[in-house]
């Protein structure tokens, strides 16, 4: 991509953005490690855990922490907030399965202004209707990996050093792996549902999956927790609920709601 003339105007940009990114990301790495080194109370958040333990192995690894910082940084600000517009606009066209989540909300926070660990793990269905709006709509529509050696497959050979597009999106949409696949139905995620293995990965698998998908599930939950408890909301009409490809999946329009206090 970087070698194409209509392109040089965006990798330039791009450039300038990583340099800004990784020069103030040293700035707040460096500065909370001093504070934890002189003692001072330091925010109780991820990177404060991260240089905790860091400090507690031989050699250190700068590099490593300000990669995955970024990472933090990038992957969990747009993907999340497209997944929670997904998830508002699949409840808002499927007012029984949100009648059905706001019981859950009510039953397990009631009025309580503060969501505790505790409370997030009794919200069952909330991960289940979360995990739908992954299956139908993933932010990330898929992943690359490169392969080592050759492999053959269904008769196909395949290269080493062959890379290769999984879509989670298209898979996710198959009658293969799902029934009724474009029926938005939190049920396919229940306990008792198959499991639906190497068909469904909206943060990717294996050792190099996204190093926040945990922080961004929990993310999510807590957000659209406080917004089902808090409010009602409805759809503005004259939306084309279709998904536009900006490197990460998002709605076409944004998702257009009316919002009232419950």
């Amino acid at each position: 991509i970087q070698y194409m003339p209509g392109n040089q105007k965006l990798v330039k940009e791009v450039k300038e953005s990583v340099r800004l990114l990784r020069r103030v990301g040293k700035e707040c790495i460096d500065q909370r490690r001093e504070a934890i080194q002189n003692g001072k109370e330091a925010t109780l958040d991820i990177l404060t855990q991260i240089l905790k333990g860091d400090a507690l192995e031989e050699t250190r690894d700068d590099e490593n922490i300000l990669d995955n910082f970024i990472t933090f940084f990038v992957a969990g600000h747009e993907t999340t907030a497209n997944q929670l517009s997904f998830t508002v606009m699949a409840l808002a066209q499927h007012p029984e399965i949100l009648e059905r989540l706001q019981a859950e909300v009510d039953e397990v926070l009631g009025a309580k202004r503060h969501i505790d660990y505790e409370d997030l793990g009794k919200l069952t269905y909330l991960s289940q209707v979360l995990k739908e709006s992954l299956r139908l709509y993933p932010p990330v529509p898929g992943t690359v990996r490169r392969i080592e050696k050759e492999h053959v497959i269904d008769g196909i050979r395949i290269p080493a050093d062959t890379m290769l597009i999984f879509s989670t999106y298209i898979m996710g949409r198959m009658e293969r792996y799902f029934k009724d696949p474009l029926t938005f139905n939190p049920d396919r995620f229940s306990k008792d549902a198959p499991k639906p293995y190497y068909c469904y990965f909206p943060f990717s698998l294996g050792p190099r999956s996204c190093i926040g998908q945990v922080f961004a599930q929990m993310e999510a939950k807590v957000v659209m927790a406080k917004l089902l408890q808090r409010f009602e909301f409805q759809l503005v009409p004259g939306q084309s609920f279709k998904l536009v490809d900006a490197g990460t999946f998002r709605p076409l329009d944004g998702v257009m709601c009316k919002l009232k206090p419950r």
